[in-house]
């Protein structure tokens, strides 16, 4: 398999702190990789420093081959690669549909002049941006709830509104921190369906952290486990499930 993302003896300090220690990894392109871990084990670091939030103070980040180690998180964005969060970072007092809105701000194709005077370039490409939105927010099932102040949502449907606005971007890999954080069972196996859809029919590569069981062992591919700042296993969910070292560090005994 082509290998899309790849963390080469990834390393960050904060002052004496060290949060992720010679960490490698390689997320192959169309499969849902999983990062697991005790909290505080670093895996939300290993995503900021995917997406340029912290440069690494040691190794290298490839993705699509090169390196983007300490690139800003806006051109890694422009690349292909964008996130959600731990926390949901929605603007509460705007619309479901203006939040995905907003997420197309890199794929729109004019310019402030073109949309101030309405020119023809402007208006043809609002009408696609809009047709954009609809598709989004039906697949992520939030349709009837375009004009809805996002404030509003029940928090199952926050956490797909901002799934809907990480797949605004266009990317063709998404990193997802703890998506099910929250989520009720029912909730979980809506959730699993969508990952496995957006693996399946559009063929997206997925780095997922969590701490759900049911969505890590029933969507990924692989699963890497890391403790302390560093990778102690990795392989398929069965190898991970019966690993004496994750039992020991996070599955418990």
């Amino acid at each position: 398999m082509t290998i899309q993302l790849s963390l080469h003896d990834v390393t960050v300090r904060f002052g004496g702190l060290t949060a992720v220690n010679k960490v490698s990894i390689d997320v192959s392109k169309g499969t849902i990789h999983s990062l697991i871990g005790p909290n505080g084990a670093g895996k939300t670091t290993v995503i900021n420093t995917v997406t340029g939030v912290y440069p690494p103070t040691s190794g290298d980040v490839l993705f699509d081959g090169k390196s983007i180690a300490g690139t800003p998180p806006e051109r890694i964005c422009a690349l292909g690669l964008t996130r959600t969060f731990q926390n949901t970072e929605l603007f509460g007092d705007m619309s479901v549909a203006d939040n995905v809105r907003l997420g197309m701000h890199r794929i729109a194709p004019y310019g402030v002049l073109s949309a101030a005077l309405q020119l023809p370039t402007a208006r043809h490409a609002e009408r696609r941006i809009s047709e954009r939105v609809a598709e989004l927010l039906d697949l992520v099932g939030l349709s009837d709830q375009r004009a809805t102040e996002a404030q509003f949502l029940p928090f199952a449907k926050m956490r797909r509104l901002e799934l809907a606005r990480a797949l605004a971007a266009e990317p063709t890999m998404l990193l997802l921190d703890e998506p099910a954080a929250g989520l009720r069972a029912g909730e979980v196996d809506e959730l699993n369906g969508l990952l496995r859809m957006l693996k399946d029919r559009f063929g997206m590569t997925i780095l997922l952290v969590d701490h759900v069981m049911p969505v890590v062992m029933g969507v990924s591919d692989r699963i890497t486990v890391v403790n302390f700042g560093q990778k102690i296993a990795e392989g398929e969910p069965q190898d991970i499930r019966k690993d004496p070292a994750v039992i020991a560090a996070y599955l418990g005994h």
